[in-house]
């Protein structure tokens, strides 16, 4: 709260120098009168306070008296008389103002923290942060890699995924992704890489290739000591091969003629097939596919001189794990192999419409399966190297049954014969030609059942 008391003492001060200075001027402008009758001791102004001065009565002049022109008593400033002197009115009264009960404060000095407290005070204005630069908006994100393929030798030729992009230099916008690249040129190892591309990378490959050295070997002999790079070989048992070598073996891509007419085109390694190839047998049998250590071995096609294609996973020289069979005459399997034969969950269809499928065991039925005769008889149960053996049920196609538990291929012990009229008998193999209908113990004829 603002302290209005120093305010009031400077308007009071104030105040009394205007009455003072009032006085000094009505005296200068009084006429005294040669006689007068002093004021009443009640009617004379206080000295002590200019605040205290009440207005005096005012002097009524007589007839008697004249004016007298007196002149005005200098005014020595700041000095008191040093007796009261009585002043001498005319006939022109004079009030002293008196003091405001509640003056009107014109001004006030406020301290800086009353400043921050007041609220009609115009609101203070924030110094505001600089506008940083509009900043370009962002590219948008890149969608494709870009591929530099350099090489040493002029001419040559780019694949990419298998695909001609023609000699270096090559500067490829290419999809995110993986690339085989080769660069080749004849006379020249071919260069290979894989490198995966990312979206708005820059990648700069340069091929090396290397130049091939001739390499021939006739009459025992390594021409000119090479035995690295392409060539041929001849040996004395007709052996023939053209492709490359490496330190005098077959080793990399190349063919072979071989004494008993057969022939193989493909990779090497070693001097032994390795990798894809294609094989062909003297008598027109072929293989295309893997191979490893001279043998089929991967995936891979063997098509045999009567016709039979056998298809699927190979291992030394033979199927095994998934594959299939479809001979010349129409038979087809699926399933599992073991060593070339028919081994695991198969499927087998013979070409009268002869059908099985279930487990197998060194080309037999054997396990679980259901199989389906041609004249349309149906199995269905257990089997021992291709026969009927343990649990089974075997139905007719005019739909009798005979359910029994099987041995090597025929009923043994406790019968169920059902008739296709819907008819149950038990029989028993130890009673032939006795049986007993369901739910009676007399015995009677069996029905003729095929099969039984």
């Amino acid at each position: 709260m603002v302290d209005f008391r120093p305010l009031l003492f400077i308007n009071a001060l104030a105040l009394m120098l205007l009455v003072t200075a009032g006085f000094a001027s009505v005296r200068d402008e009084l006429r005294l009168t040669e006689t007068f009758k002093p004021p009443a001791p009640e009617q004379t102004v206080a000295s002590e306070s200019p605040a205290a001065v009440e207005p005096p009565e005012t002097v009524e002049p007589t007839t008697a008296m004249a004016p007298v022109a007196v002149e005005p008593a200098p005014v020595i400033a700041e000095q008191a008389p040093a007796e009261p002197r009585q002043p001498v009115f005319d006939n022109t009264p004079f009030t002293v103002p008196a003091m405001p009960e509640n003056p009107t404060v014109l001004a006030v000095a406020e301290p800086p923290s009353a400043m921050a407290t007041r609220t009609d005070a115009p609101p203070v204005q924030e110094k505001q942060a600089p506008e940083k630069a509009q900043e370009p908006p962002p590219e948008p994100p890149a969608t494709t890699g870009t591929l530099v393929l350099r090489s040493n030798v002029v001419g040559d030729q780019v694949t990419v995924n298998g695909k001609d992009y023609g000699a270096t230099r090559l500067d490829l916008e290419l999809e995110p992704g993986r690339y085989d690249i080769t660069i080749s040129k004849p006379g020249f190892k071919p260069w290979s890489q894989t490198v995966a591309l990312e979206a708005g990378n820059e990648m700069t490959l340069v091929g090396k290739l290397e130049a091939y050295t001739t390499v021939n070997y006739h009459n025992g002999n390594w021409v000119g000591g090479v035995r690295t790079g392409d060539g041929t070989y001849q040996n004395a048992d007709g052996l023939r091969y053209e492709g490359h070598f490496i330190n005098g073996e077959f080793d990399g891509q190349g063919t072979a003629w071989y004494p008993d007419g057969s022939r193989y085109e493909g990779g090497w390694s070693g001097g032994k097939r390795d990798g894809e190839g294609v094989w062909r047998s003297a008598d027109g049998a072929r293989y295309t596919g893997e191979f490893k250590d001279d043998q089929f071995s991967g995936k891979g096609t063997l098509t045999r001189a009567n016709g039979d294609i056998l298809m699927g996973h190979w291992e030394q020289g033979q199927l095994n794990g998934q594959g299939s069979l479809t001979t010349a005459d129409g038979m087809l399997y699926v399933g599992g192999f073991r060593n070339g034969e028919f081994h695991g969950t198969g499927a087998l269809t013979y070409p009268d419409g002869h059908h099985y499928e279930g487990e197998f065991s060194n080309g037999a039925f054997h396990g679980t399966g259901t199989e389906v005769f041609a004249d349309g008889k149906k199995y269905e149960g257990q089997y021992i190297e291709g026969k009927f053996h343990g649990k089974g049920l075997l139905m007719n196609p005019n739909g009798s049954s005979i359910e029994a538990t099987f041995r090597h291929g025929e009923p043994y012990g406790q019968v169920q014969l059902t008739t296709a009229a819907g008819e149950i008998f038990t029989a028993r193999t130890t009673e032939p030609g006795v049986c007993y209908r369901e739910k009676s113990y007399r015995a009677t004829e069996c029905p003729k059942l095929e099969s039984w």
